[in-house]
């Protein structure tokens, strides 16, 4: 797997990647609402793609895990040296014996849940590679029938803190 890295505006890609989602959200009936909780920019050096996808992955999860009518939040928080992206659904949640092998490949709840829901049970595991890949880590809190936060925390570029313009072409 293959990783070109690059300084970006971690709430435009956040933005984006939702937008790309919304049509896939619309079709569970469900709405996505995104939150900065930072007042700067928070510029990440990610592989832009394989960022999108670890976030698309966290989205589809969400949206497909959610009450019909529901509502997916997608919120950003930022420390000095940190920035937290966290996905939460308010639906299904996880069980406690399945969440140790959540990140496991191949893995998903029950064999009932893998045909109603349907998925490989290779998403979280691909995702977790890639999020260590880039630095970061990723994890999550689940109340069965609650719902579940998946949260990604990266590093901030610091380098990119003093440059104008953050994005590349």
């Amino acid at each position: 797997m293959q990783f070109h890295f690059e300084s970006l505006l971690l709430d435009e890609l956040v933005q984006n990647t939702i937008q790309s989602n919304l049509g896939y959200a619309q079709n569970f009936g469900v709405d996505i609402r995104c939150k900065l909780l930072a007042e700067r920019a928070l510029p990440v050096r990610v592989d832009s793609q394989r960022f999108t996808q670890v976030l698309s992955n966290l989205l589809s999860n969400a949206i497909k895990f959610s009450r019909e009518n529901g509502r997916v939040d997608v919120t950003i928080i930022a420390n000095v040296n940190h920035a937290r992206i966290e996905v939460q659904d308010y639906g299904i949640g996880i069980s406690e014996a399945f969440k140790s092998s959540i990140f496991q490949k191949f893995t998903q709840e029950d064999a009932k849940a893998a045909r109603k829901y349907a998925g490989t049970g290779l998403g979280l595991s691909l995702s977790k590679t890639m999020i260590e890949k880039m630095g970061g880590e990723i994890g999550f809190h689940s109340e069965e029938g609650q719902g579940s936060v998946f949260f990604v925390v990266l590093p901030l570029d610091s380098s990119a803190a003093s440059t104008p313009s953050l994005t590349e072409a």
